[in-house]
């Protein structure tokens, strides 16, 4: 079974407070500031993708499934 993960309250934060959030509940996350949705393409198992606006306010619900 995967762990799985969402934060709905982080919709309207910045990526500042919301990356505190992320890493509070799980140190070796790696909360990822995908601008506009816009994000590269490496993988990394422990990413939490957060898409922000130009203001890095964040615009979607951040979510995070555990690799098993």
């Amino acid at each position: 079974m995967s762990e799985s993960k969402q934060w709905p309250d982080l919709v309207g934060k910045s990526f500042d407070e919301a990356s505190k959030t992320i890493t509070a509940y799980k140190s070796d996350l790696n909360p990822y500031n995908a601008k506009n949705g816009v994000q590269d393409r490496m993988f990394d198992p422990q990413r939490v993708v957060l898409v922000t606006d130009d203001n890095d306010i964040v615009k979607e619900v951040p979510s995070y499934t555990a690799q098993e």
